[in-house]
C-alpha cells in the first residue's frame, strides 16, 4: 500500500471520476427523451438531431438538442457503441430491456417498485463512464455508489468515523480505479492524510455528487462532508452488500459488451434507495453465501440451458449488435490457479447476437429444422462455443484471445448442439470438420490461428 506522500504524487488533475457533462434534471424527462427516440419512424434513415428539434416539445422535453439523448445513454436505457465514442448519430441504437421493463409500471400506481428500477441503474453506473471524451478514467473500473458506500461504512464500523470530509472524499475516494484499493482509501482517510492541490478542479468537473444526490437518498451529502443516510444504511448493507459478491462483480464488467448485459437488462437488485425501507431487516436469517450477480458455471455444460434461456430472453429489438466488436480483445477474468475448480463465464448477448448473425439457422446444417420460439417467433437455436470456455486462459496465455466472442460462436439447432457435447467421438470428429472450415473467415478475422488439430485436442479427440 502506498503512503500519502507516494498517492498524492500518482494524481493530476484529470484524476478524478467523471461522468458525461449532461446535466441530469429528473428521470420523467430522460423516459420522455426515450419515448421520443422509440417513436423516431425509419431510425435507421432519419436524421435523429432534425427528428428531435422538431419533436421535443410534443414530450415536454426542455431543450432541442438531440444529444440529450446521450442521458437515457448513460442510464442504460438506450444502447451507446461504442461506450467512449464523442457523439454518434444514434440511428443504428435501440430501446433496452431496462426501458421495457420501466414501460410496464406505473409509477402513479406503483412507484415503489419503479423506482427499484430507478436504483438499479444508479446502482450499475461505472466509472470508466458511457461518455468520457478525454479519456480521464479509461483504465476505471469501479461502480461509484458501491465503492463510496464500501469505504464510508468500513470507516463507520471499524475506525467510527460517522462522516468524513467532501476533500478527502475527491483525493481517496474519487480517485480510486480499481475496487481493490478501497482498504487504500479507508487506510489514508482514517489517518487524516493530506489533500490533493487538485481537489478545486475535481469539485469542479466530476459531477458524480451531484448525481448521486439527485437522484437515490443513500447518503447524506453536505457542503463539507458526506456520510451515509442511516434510514438506508442497514436496508442496503443486508439486501445488496451482504447479498453479493461485490469483488467479483466489478472484476467481471471490464469488457464493454459485458457491461452492456449488465447495463441493459434487468438484474432484479431489489432494492430502493429512494423511498423509505418498508422492510424490516432480521439478521438472523442473514445469510453467509454471497450470490453471483452474473453466473458462472463449473464447465461449460453447466447451467448450459440457463445460458440459452437468456438468449433466448433477449429481444432483437433492443440488441445493438456492434457492442460485440473487440469482445476477445479483452483478458478474461482471472481465477485462482491453485483452486480445486475453476469458474468460466458466458456473455449471453454475444451468444445472441452471433445466432442473429446466423440469421437464426443452424451453422452445421442451414436446412436442419427446428421449432419457433415463444420468445422470439423465430427458429430456435442455440449457442455453442466452438473453442470451449473452459479453455479460455490457455487460449489467451497462447493467442491473447479471448474465447467469449461472437467470432468463436457458432449458432446450432439443438439437435447438432447435443451432438457436440454427447455425440460419439467420430460425430464430434464429423461437426468440427465441418464447422471449422465454416468459422475460418471469423478466426481469420481476429487473428486467431489455432488449428483444426488444436481444437480436436480440446474435445479429447
Amino acid at each position: 500500500m502506498m503512503n500519502a506522500d507516494e498517492y498524492l504524487k500518482t494524481l493530476n488533475d484529470g484524476s478524478s471520476w467523471v461522468f458525461t457533462k449532461q446535466t441530469v434534471s429528473n428521470f420523467n424527462e430522460i423516459i420522455q427523451a426515450t419515448n421520443l427516440f422509440e417513436n423516431i419512424p425509419n431510425r435507421e434513415s432519419t436524421n435523429i438531431e432534425h427528428y428531435f428539434s422538431e419533436h421535443h416539445t410534443e414530450y415536454g422535453i426542455t431543450t432541442d438538442r438531440h444529444r440529450t439523448l446521450v442521458i437515457p445513454q448513460f442510464f442504460g436505457l438506450i444502447t451507446k457503441t461504442p461506450f467512449y465514442k464523442k457523439g454518434g448519430q444514434y440511428n443504428e441504437e435501440k430501446t433496452t430491456a431496462v426501458y421495457d421493463k420501466l414501460k410496464t409500471i406505473n409509477p402513479n400506481l406503483n412507484l415503489y417498485e419503479y423506482n427499484k428500477i430507478i436504483t438499479e441503474q444508479i446502482l450499475k453506473l461505472k466509472i470508466h463512464s458511457i461518455v468520457d471524451t478525454a479519456n480521464n478514467n479509461q483504465d476505471y473500473h469501479i461502480l461509484p455508489v458501491i465503492f463510496i458506500y464500501k469505504v464510508l461504512k468500513e470507516l463507520k464500523n471499524v475506525h467510527h468515523i460517522n462522516s468524513v470530509s467532501i476533500d478527502h472524499l475527491y483525493t481517496y475516494i474519487l480517485t480510486c480505479n480499481d475496487y481493490s484499493q478501497w482498504e487504500q482509501a479507508v487506510y489514508h482517510i482514517a489517518n487524516n492524510s493530506p489533500i490533493s492541490s487538485f481537489v478545486t478542479r475535481y469539485k469542479d468537473r466530476s459531477r458524480v455528487l451531484t448525481l448521486i444526490k439527485n437522484n437515490i437518498k443513500l447518503f447524506n451529502i453536505e457542503q463539507s462532508t458526506i456520510s451515509i443516510n442511516p434510514i438506508f444504511d442497514d436496508y442496503f448493507d443486508f439486501n445488496f452488500m451482504k447479498k453479493y459478491d461485490i469483488e467479483e462483480l466489478h472484476e467481471i464488467l471490464f469488457r464493454d459488451v459485458d457491461y452492456s448485459y449488465f447495463l441493459y437488462n434487468i438484474q432484479g437488485f431489489d432494492v430502493n434507495l429512494i423511498d423509505e425501507p418498508k422492510e424490516q431487516i432480521n439478521f438472523n436469517e442473514l445469510n453467509v453465501y454471497k450470490s453471483e450477480i452474473i453466473e458462472t458455471e463449473e464447465t461449460e455444460e453447466e447451467k448450459d440451458d440457463n445460458y440459452i434461456s437468456k438468449i433466448d430472453s433477449i429481444n432483437d429489438d433492443n440488441v445493438n449488435t456492434n457492442v460485440a466488436n473487440g469482445a476477445h480483445l479483452i483478458a478474461p477474468i482471472r481465477y485462482d490457479e491453485t483452486a480445486i475448480s475453476r469458474k468460466y463465464r458466458r456473455n449471453p448477448l454475444l451468444g445472441k447476437v452471433a445466432i442473429e448473425r446466423a440469421y437464426y439457422s443452424c451453422e452445421n446444417n442451414p436446412h436442419h429444422e427446428t421449432f419457433i420460439s415463444a420468445k422470439t417467433n423465430k427458429n430456435f437455436m442455440e449457442a455453442h462455443h466452438f473453442v470451449p470456455v473452459k479453455y479460455q486462459q490457455e487460449i489467451w496465455k497462447k493467442y491473447k484471445i479471448n474465447v467469449d466472442c461472437v467470432e468463436n460462436i457458432v449458432s446450432l439447432c439443438p439437435t447438432c448442439h447435443r451432438a457436440f457435447h454427447n455425440g460419439t467421438k467420430e460425430v464430434k470428429s464429423d461437426l468440427i470438420n465441418n464447422i471449422f472450415n465454416k468459422i475460418i473467415p471469423k478466426y481469420k478475422s481476429i487473428n486467431f490461428s489455432i488449428n483444426i488439430d488444436e481444437i480436436k485436442k480440446l474435445y479429447d479427440l
